[in-house]
């Protein structure tokens, strides 16, 4: 009887890994879709490294344009382009000009891009998620198949995503595998034909080429710190149906996939024309890129299918704004603000700036009136309305305006600078140069430009016009237009300043380096560039160099608290506490405001055991900032080393309050619960984790593991099965959870079974077998005062298996 049990229960488990795998390879199937199509929408980059015989291996790396456009290799052997399908050159220009090639030349190259495209063929139905892991901001996950034949290594297949990028779907970033090109097709290989590739892209936008993940962030990683980290997301199939498709592509575009985003959403109207929201928020991912008249076309149909929503008019009134029609621009302004006058402040602005063009400086003030009326915190409507009344010689209206705008913000460097301006035209010279050094060291993010007479009027004013959009979010339009500014003036060291820092907040750490390089070569004693360039050396790990920058920053001024503030991160990346705390307490010295200068000496002070001194620094921090909620859960972290539950269970609360949303939090909570023995509130903890990320099986399994000291089996048992289907690749440690809730629920030939079964497997990120973590568990129960008579017979059946 017992030999029955245990074969039903094995098949079953060949039936669960059977399902599992099908659903891995649909999983597989469905990315390497989405990635085929992503990428021949991009400028596609792939660096491919091939066997050679004895002779050791072949590197190049491919680039392709999309929509026809040129195609290049780059090996030993030179480099190799071809345009619109055009025969083979060897070509250091991209095909423009230069020298046919040889037939088996062009074939071998045509072969290195076959191997390419086979990389993002369907993958063989016996592959499975191996791994999944974060590193260096980034989500991956690892498939594998085995090798044809059973010869070699296996098939790998990874993916990756940005941590902050919420979008189910993930591109192909690596391929490893074996396979070799036979005649006109391409073969899986054996052992003797390894390849791997690994992919990426790089995106043109407003003239530029942006790195990998200047487009697809939805938060900059430094707008994550002080935050609790995010859980481990999921990886899934394709849309099935218009919303799926819907709600992609808003992911998408949140995340600065403009063009992937407008795919999604036109599949999404392909399967349900009158989907309103999709040819919105289809109309404002054009409008994003530069296609006026796209854009416009689809906020057509939004109207149509939806006359009375606001805010399709005041989109589509952008648009024409940005065609210069400033008539059909009003208009359509009026339109939203007469739908709803009462919360019509963008629109009242939008339609401000729209007179002001034609020259209606008074319809403009009177639009701005009424902006301010209806939203009397907004700094940036101040700032406008008082550069208005200022160009129209109403010098002490524009200065009560930038008063008021600084008194919003008083980190609106550009209101300083109005503000200094209409000074020095009052004849205030002092007041100007208070004005102007406080707009040159408020921010050390940004710098203003200096009344020079080499920045013609006409640069800055596309330096003014990208000064705002960048205020208002507008990235890719900032840079284009510093990127003007820069072309009228080629010595505006601002502009290269300010490009610089919009590259870097996109990703594009080198690209933002070059343009501080630029902006000291023309200035060598900008110190704002040096900070700003030793910030990007710092997010690519450049220690070192980070620090020579900071160091020059502070050299120029010795004053310079951001400065110091900086260096001080980047001691405390490399470990060197002593000297981070130094340069955190010189940041305080001069700004002793800094919430974030205390904290960051906190976690300084954490790393080298001064609990005291960390919580004393988080506790400050928390003073000047009480909404901050990362502050509270870094001295929770802290009072939980001091052995301080109660009072790291009173600093969770107060995350909790300010932003109940993150699942990591209860997570926490529920273990410091648990130690306490307080099980109940653990499981609810755990339960609320699972209700904020319902796809995270790692709270599954915490619940199980809560349910059975609560005496609970039956539902340490659901509790497992959901983390089982969750996380595959954590089966192992999974199966000690539920072969104890069998077990605690006398079903005793299922737990031996599967003791049994998994006696001697080894648990991902953990040095214990199987079985040592089945009998650490028995003590803790043990300890807790939980026990069965059947977990004698189980540690019997680890010291000798054929045992009844």
């Amino acid at each position: 009887m017992r030999k029955n049990i245990v074969v039903i229960l094995v098949g079953s488990s060949v039936l669960v890994l059977s399902t599992l795998r099908a659903q891995d390879a649909q999983i597989v199937a469905d990315n390497l879709e989405y990635s085929r199509e992503f990428y021949s929408g991009v400028h596609f980059s792939a660096i491919v490294t091939l066997p050679r015989g004895s002779a050791g291996k072949t590197e190049f790396k491919y680039d392709h344009y999309p929509n026809g456009g040129p195609e290049r290799i780059q090996c030993d052997e030179g480099d190799f382009a071809r345009k619109n399908g055009k025969p083979w050159l060897k070509s250091n220009n991209w095909g423009e000009t230069g020298q046919p090639v040889r037939k088996d030349t062009a074939r071998k190259l045509d072969g290195w891009i076959k191997l390419i495209d086979a990389a993002f063929n369907p993958a063989p139905a016996d592959v499975k998620l191996v791994d999944k892991s974060k590193a260096d901001g980034r989500f991956q996950w690892i498939f594998e198949a085995r090798a044809p034949h059973g010869s070699g290594p296996p098939t790998r297949w990874e993916f990756a995503k940005p941590t902050y990028d919420k979008n189910e779907s993930v591109l192909l970033h690596g391929f490893e595998g074996s396979m070799r090109v036979e005649g006109d097709k391409v073969i899986r290989g054996g052992a003797a034909n390894p390849v791997k590739f690994s992919f990426g892209y790089l995106i043109s936008a407003q003239g530029f080429e942006l790195s990998e993940r200047a487009w697809e962030d939805l938060e900059t990683p430094r707008a994550e710190e002080g935050k609790p980290p995010p859980s481990f997301p999921t990886i899934g199939p394709k849309p099935k149906d218009a919303d799926g498709y819907y709600n992609r592509g808003v992911t998408r575009g949140g995340n600065g996939d403009r063009n992937g985003a407008i795919a999604d959403y036109s599949w999404a109207l392909e399967l349900a024309p009158k989907l309103v929201s999709a040819w919105h928020l289809r109309g404002a991912a054009k409008l994003f890129k530069g296609d006026l008249d796209g854009a416009i076309g689809d906020f057509n149909h939004a109207i149509e299918l939806n006359p009375n929503n606001p805010d399709f008019y005041n989109d589509r009134g952008l648009a024409k704004l940005r065609k210069h029609d400033n008539d059909g621009a009003i208009g359509d302004f009026t339109h939203a603000i007469e739908l709803d006058p009462k919360a019509a402040q963008i629109a009242y602005r939008n339609r401000a700036l729209a007179k002001n063009i034609k020259g209606d400086a008074d319809g403009a003030i009177a639009d701005y009136d009424h902006a301010i009326e209806l939203d009397p915190k907004n700094a940036n409507a101040y700032n406008s309305r008082g550069l208005i009344k200022k160009a129209k010689g109403d010098l002490d209206g524009a200065i009560t305006d930038f008063n008021s705008a600084i008194g919003i913000d008083s980190n609106l460097a550009v209101a300083y600078k109005n503000r200094a301006e209409a000074k020095r035209a009052k004849g205030d010279v002092a007041g100007a140069k208070e004005d102007l050094k406080r707009a040159g060291g408020h921010d050390s993010e940004e710098s203003q430009p200096r009344s020079d007479e080499a920045n013609s009027k006409e640069a800055e004013q596309y330096y003014e016009r990208g000064l705002k959009k960048q205020h208002e979010g507008d990235l890719d339009g900032a840079i284009a237009d510093y990127t003007r500014a820069i072309e009228i003036n080629p010595n505006y060291t601002e502009a290269y300043n300010n490009r610089g820092n919009i590259k870097g907040a996109k990703g594009d750490h080198d690209g933002a380096i070059a343009d501080f390089d630029r902006a000291i070569e023309l200035d060598p004693k900008h110190k704002i560039s040096y900070n700003n360039r030793g910030v990007q050396r710092l997010e690519k790990h450049d220690w070192d160099e980070a620090i020579a920058d900071f160091n020059h920053a502070i050299e120029l001024d010795p004053n310079y608290a951001k400065a110091y503030y900086n260096r001080g991160n980047v001691k405390e990346a490399k470990g060197e506490y002593d000297g981070a705390i130094v340069d955190f307490n010189r940041a305080i010295e001069l700004n002793p405001k800094d919430a974030y200068s205390y904290n960051n000496r906190g976690n300084a002070k954490k790393a080298k055991g001064d609990l005291d001194g960390a919580i004393a620094d988080f506790t400050r921090a928390i003073e000047l900032a009480p909404k901050d909620a990362g502050f509270y859960f870094s001295r929770a972290g802290a009072k939980l080393a001091r052995g301080d539950l109660d009072g790291a269970i009173a600093d969770l609360n107060r995350v909790i309050e300010l932003n109940g949303k993150e699942p990591v939090v209860y997570e926490v909570r529920a273990d410091l619960y648990a130690r306490k023995k307080h099980y109940g509130a653990a499981i609810k903890d755990a339960q609320k984790a699972i209700r904020l990320d319902p796809k995270d099986g790692d709270y599954c399994l915490s619940l199980a593991r809560y349910q059975l000291f609560n005496r609970k089996p039956r539902e340490a048992i659901a509790a497992s099965l959901k983390a089982l289907q969750l996380s595959p690749d954590k089966a192992v440690i999974i199966k000690t959870k539920l072969a104890h809730g069998y077990l605690f629920d006398n079903q005793f030939d299922k737990a031996k079974a599967m003791y049994l079964e998994n006696k001697d497997a080894k648990i991902a990120d953990d040095k214990r077998p199987f079985s040592q973590v089945v009998l650490d568990d028995f003590k803790e129960f043990r300890d807790a005062g939980i026990t069965h008579p059947d977990m004698e017979k189980i540690q019997a059946l680890f010291a000798n298996p054929s045992s009844p």
